[in-house]
Order: structure tokens, then C-alpha cells, then sequence
């Protein structure tokens, strides 16, 4: 099948990251295209982790860094982003969803810009994709293999609550797992790694506020108890796990990569112009943070 674009085909890294290294990724909708620019930095590098955890725009963007695809993030920005299909009011009136999910997760990586799944496949590395369980109030992990070319667990990890509806997957019903795990830190440490690259889509000092329209949730949501009370309650697991981030630092464990111009972009930006400069800055300053990590952690 042709595509609109000529397709990137996935590279092999060169080099991976000792075990107990693990890339840690918050989400942040379209703000995740900074993030983005941290990967292609790292695929410029030719290095990769043996530990990737994301949640919402986190493990969406990394599935170009795992297929080894640069450019192919930036070339979603360049083509798609502004086109209504990808974010839009008219999604929200027409498919009760603000970001097209079928033309984001499908459309796009079938029919325009090429996704290697199968370079995604190949790839030996653990990589997990966080999403809320509507019914337990938990984050529920994904597992690489778990991830099909159809994107169902990453698209459920993607739903931001209210302007997205619940995806069922796999007897799940799911929504963002930013919304649970912002930074998903905890449970890379949970799962034994002892050095953390730390990527955020917000400025340092920045601190969630707490949701004021729990009316909303009452009414999108009143069948889920646990979820109303894990929006309710984000701001503090955000702050908490800010704050671990920032401890593990102080100790030699972490190293947070985060925007450092001030930020002028929202979670649901479709300005091009914007996005790719965000873009580029995280391809700057991940460049930048290369040898930072390499002082820290090393690699085999």
C-alpha cells in the first residue's frame, strides 16, 4: 500500500543503556512534541534505553524513537497537526473526541506517515504504556506486546477525560493514564531500575491546580466513583511525584530534560509554527543533556 509521504523506515540503535536505566515520560497532549525533539536527539546519538514507561503524549510520541524513525514526529507536525481532523471543536461535536482518534492512530500511521511496527516489534527493549481503569481507579500497564498496529492501548492512554471517550480494550474501560500516573516514576523504581532519564513538558516550578468542576465529572461520569476521585485528587500525585523526580536528582539517580524557555504552547495547541519550535528546542536541549547522562550513567 502506498503512502502519502515517503516513508521512514526504522533504524537499530547503536548503543543501549545499561540495565536499571529506564526513560521516564510525562504526557502533556500537544506539548509532547517537545519530548519528541528529546528522542530525535537520541536517535541522532544512536542510543536507546532498556526501560521506556510512558502515559498519554509520552507513549504516543516514543513509538517513532523505538521504530527508529527520525523525522517522523516532526513530519506529523508539519502535515497533520493543524489540519482539523487531528484537534478540533468539530472532533469534539461530531465524535464527542477533541483529537481525532481514528485519523491520530490509524489514519495517519496507515495511509500518510509510515509507522515500522515491526522495527517496534523487533526492538528488545521493555516498554510500558500507562492507562487509567475507569472502574478500579489504577493504572493499568501495557506491555510491548500488548501494542498492535492499531494502537489501542496507546490510543486509550491518550483519552483525556471529558473530551474523549472511554476506550474499551481488552475488558478495560480507559481513560488518559495521565491522569493517574502523570510522571510515571514510581513505577519505574517499582520495577527495579536505579537510574532514571526524566522527561517533562512543563517548566521547572510548574504545579498542577486542583480540578473545580466536579459537577462535570458527576455528569460524564457518575458510574465511576474511582475515577472522579483520581481527577480530583491529580494535582497532589502530580506534586508528589514531581518531587521524587527532584529528590532522585539530588541524589545521582535521575536527570530531568524539561523546557527551558518559557513555555507558550497548551495541551491542545494546534499552531504549527509553535509546535515545531517546541519541537526543536527538545531536539537542542535533549541534545545537550546527552553527555550530562552519559557522565552519570554511562553505557556498556
Amino acid at each position: 500500500m502506498g503512502f502519502t509521504h515517503q516513508p521512514i523506515i526504522g533504524k537499530t540503535p547503536a548503543s543501549m543503556f545499561s540495565e536499571g536505566t529506564a526513560l521516564v515520560l510525562e504526557g502533556g497532549g500537544t506539548r509532547g512534541f517537545y519530548s519528541a525533539g528529546v528522542f530525535e536527539a537520541f536517535m541522532d546519538a544512536g542510543i536507546m534505553f532498556p526501560y521506556i514507561i510512558g502515559v498519554s503524549a509520552g507513549a504516543a510520541n516514543a513509538l517513532s524513537y523505538i521504530s527508529g524513525q527520525c523525522g517522523r514526529n516532526r513530519q506529523i507536525v508539519e502535515c497533520y497537526v493543524s489540519n482539523p481532523r487531528y484537534l478540533s471543536r468539530r472532533n469534539l461535536v461530531r465524535h464527542r473526541s477533541l483529537f481525532g482518534m481514528e485519523f491520530v492512530f490509524h489514519e495517519i500511521p496507515q495511509k500518510h506517515i509510515f509507522w515500522d511496527w515491526e522495527m517496534f516489534d523487533r526492538q528488545a527493549i521493555r516498554f510500558l504504556a500507562g492507562a487509567l481503569d475507569c472502574d478500579s481507579g489504577q493504572t493499568v500497564w501495557f506491555e510491548k506486546g500488548d501494542i498492535t498496529p492499531q494502537l489501542e492501548a496507546v490510543m486509550a492512554s491518550c483519552s483525556i477525560p471529558i473530551v474523549s471517550p472511554i476506550v474499551k480494550y481488552m475488558g478495560y474501560s480507559l481513560l488518559d493514564g495521565g491522569i493517574s500516573d502523570p510522571i510515571p516514576i514510581e513505577k519505574s523504581i517499582s520495577d527495579g531500575n536505579c537510574f532514571h532519564v526524566i522527561v517533562l513538558t512543563q517548566n521547572r516550578g510548574h504545579s498542577k491546580e486542583a480540578f473545580t468542576h466536579k459537577f462535570l465529572l458527576n455528569l460524564f461520569y457518575r458510574k465511576y466513583p474511582k475515577l472522579i476521585d483520581v481527577v480530583l485528587h491529580r494535582h497532589e500525585v502530580y506534586r508528589r511525584q514531581l518531587e521524587l523526580c527532584e529528590s532522585l536528582v539530588s541524589e545521582g539517580k535521575a536527570f530531568i530534560i524539561r523546557p527551558l524557555k518559557p513555555l507558550d504552547v497548551g495541551r491542545a495547541d494546534s499552531n504549527t509554527g509553535k509546535l515545531l519550535a517546541l519541537h526543536d528546542e527538545g531536539h537542542e536541549e535533549g541534545a545537550a543533556a546527552i553527555e550530562g547522562i552519559l557522565g552519570k550513567r554511562g553505557q556498556q
